[in-house]
């Protein structure tokens, strides 16, 4: 049940997470991002962190690929919800897509050279292992994020992944519907 589960039950302990420093470039972190993914990992944020290790924010495929879109499309700061304001969008996005399409390796290229620190996603709220299940899947949707640091001693030791709390609620919910339609069966003979 899901109701007995707490956060120690479903994070991914810190080590086994990929993670880049805030000096690292987009190109570092999408190159990393793009050996996760090849090698079928279920990651899709990369964490980043200070020099002291300290987290910092987390990057997605979102972020990854805007960070290298036309300046246009960039954010003015980091946002800890992914919401990106955009500047200078018009209504004829064809006519942007073709502007962009001009020298668009060239420019990709040059882009990915700049660090993460400006295209991160920022942290705000963390969770402890003896949190309920119930509090990650709230948070998550309320600030609209895809990871939770969890902290343990002032430390952060681990995340919990929307990924991993949408497979707990899919695993209860398939199996009660299972069930419901095994006893439905076995009312009909």
């Amino acid at each position: 049940m899901l109701d007995d589960l707490h956060v120690r039950d479903c994070y991914v302990p810190i080590a086994d997470y990929p993670h880049v420093p805030a000096s690292a470039t987009i190109c570092d972190a999408i190159s990393m991002m793009h050996s996760n993914l090849s090698e079928g990992h279920k990651y899709r944020t990369i964490l980043v962190t200070d020099e002291n290790q300290h987290l910092q924010g987390y990057l997605s495929l979102r972020d990854l690929t805007r960070a290298v879109g036309p300046n246009f499309l960039s954010k003015k700061a980091p946002d800890y919800k992914g919401h990106q304001p955009f500047q200078g969008i018009s209504d004829d996005f064809t006519a942007l897509s073709l502007i962009w399409q001009e020298g668009f390796t060239l420019k990709i290229m040059e882009e990915a050279k700049k660090p993460v620190s400006g295209v991160m996603t920022l942290i705000m709220n963390t969770i402890s292992l003896d949190d309920p299940f119930a509090k990650c899947a709230y948070l998550l949707l309320v600030e609209d994020a895809l990871i939770l640091p969890v902290v343990e001693d002032e430390k952060v030791i681990g995340v919990v992944r929307l990924v991993d709390i949408f497979e707990r609620i899919a695993d209860t919910i398939c199996t009660q519907k299972n069930l419901r339609e095994a006893s439905r069966t076995g009312d009909e003979r």
